[in-house]
């Protein structure tokens, strides 16, 4: 039973799911593609006018210009398919640059769901491509700080409630649950 569950761990870690994060990465991703867009499409809109100035310069006769207009023609076409396929291009390398962030942060959300529904989340490390990975060590200092502490706090605990044992069973009692408590948060639960 174990083995399988482990099984559908590593399935669950390798699946590619692009978009985790849809708005942000669909957001960005889009400013990515309408600037590169933008960028060539002026770039295509200046060098077209150039060229319609540089044929007026050298005054060609009617019947080679014609031919000119129709070379010019195929390269609006060529400049055309070439945004396009940049704009293409530009948009499947934004949602790849923006899933190696929107992971990460994905993680991070749903530790710190744990970690406010009073559950310690048990962490794996980043994907090799993952960005924010000092970010994200600077998270897991953080949860190993507050495991480290909350094993101190229960150790505490558990002195003084062995203290006033004699006196007050009952918040001796209450003091030794919170100790508990406390000790086994961070910790694997055992089955």
């Amino acid at each position: 039973m174990v083995a399988t569950s482990n099984q559908d761990a590593d399935k669950r870690v390798r699946r590619r799911t692009f978009l985790i994060d849809r708005k942000f990465q669909l957001k960005y991703t889009t400013i990515i593609v309408l600037v590169g867009v933008l960028v060539s499409g002026l770039l295509g809109y200046f060098i077209y006018k150039l060229s319609q100035e540089n044929r007026e310069l050298i005054g060609i006769d009617a019947e080679f210009m014609a031919h000119v207009e129709k070379i010019d023609s195929y390269a609006m076409y060529y400049l055309i398919g070439f945004v396009v396929v940049m704009a293409l291009a530009l948009f499947i390398w934004g949602i790849f640059i923006t899933h190696r962030v929107a992971g990460p942060i994905f993680i991070i959300s749903r530790y710190l769901g744990e970690i406010r529904d009073g559950k310690a989340p048990q962490t794996r490390p980043l994907r090799k491509g993952d960005e924010l990975k000092a970010f994200f060590d600077v998270f897991s200092g953080m949860l190993d700080s507050l495991k480290q502490r909350n094993a101190e706090e229960a150790e505490l605990l558990n002195k003084v409630a062995e203290t006033i044992k004699a006196s007050d069973s009952e918040s001796a009692k209450a003091l030794e649950e919170l100790a508990t408590s406390k000790k086994n948060w961070g910790s694997t639960p055992q089955d």
